[in-house]
């Protein structure tokens, strides 16, 4: 596994998904369709998420290629993130 290519695949390709379905949700709330608003939140999720699985594709490929150190910096990154993503859930 080769980190680099596999993070630019993942923030790349993840970035343009959630363009894309926002793009998406704008066309359907303005033809009038219903649902819209939802089809672009679910579009900005993906452009927010799109960093963590960048850090989680991270420490996938620094364990693959046995570079524990940055691996445990990886999780420790991924396991901090998911604690602030809980704690803004539960309280906002």
């Amino acid at each position: 596994m080769n980190l680099n290519e596999d993070l630019s695949f993942v923030l790349r390709y993840g970035a343009m998904i959630g363009i894309l379905i926002v793009a998406v949700g704008l066309a359907i709330d303005l033809i009038g369709i219903g649902y819209g608003k939802h089809v672009m939140t679910a579009g900005v999720a993906i452009i927010v998420l799109t960093p963590l699985a960048g850090i989680i594709v991270s420490f996938a490929s620094l364990t693959a290629n046995g570079e524990r150190r940055y691996a445990l910096s990886a999780l420790s990154l991924v396991a901090i993130a998911v604690i602030g993503i809980l704690i803004g859930y539960c309280f906002l």
